[in-house]
């Protein structure tokens, strides 16, 4: 019934129409594998701005968003967006791979903030001090 309202033309242009598919945006990781001059592989340097390693492996990020609207949030959501969030295990071994060796040591700064969240004593295979035993 509708087609009979539509002119063959234009049925045409909805065919073409729908093979064009819309463009889609990829994220893009540029690594470098080998510099020209050292070739040796280089840092993704998105991966330095955004993230941090700590010393036990993993890496942190801050909340998606977490300055945009802030007029609009309620102070829950505000406490919520200033907290770091945990990468799991499958990122940060991609994030180790972007990343140069140099950011995978551990460096030590004079009033790092990060600090305490540097050590993993709860993980007997992190853990740097001696477990107290309870006899």
């Amino acid at each position: 019934m509708l087609r009979a309202l539509i002119p063959a033309c234009s049925t045409q242009i909805l065919a073409q129409k729908s093979l064009i598919q819309p463009c889609q945006s990829t994220i893009v990781r540029n690594l470098t594998k080998f510099s020209l001059r050292k070739a040796k592989r280089k840092s993704v340097k998105a991966v330095i701005k955004r993230f941090l390693r700590l010393d036990w492996g993993i890496w942190i990020r801050t909340r998606a968003g977490r300055n945009k609207r802030i007029w609009r949030k309620s102070p829950a959501q505000k406490y919520r967006a200033r907290q770091h969030v945990f990468c799991n295990a499958t990122q940060s071994n991609l994030l180790d791979k972007m990343a140069g060796s140099y950011y995978r040591k551990p460096k030590h700064f004079v009033d790092d903030l990060y600090r305490p969240y540097h050590s993993r004593e709860s993980f007997s295979k992190t853990a740097r001090k001696p477990k107290e035993w309870d006899l």
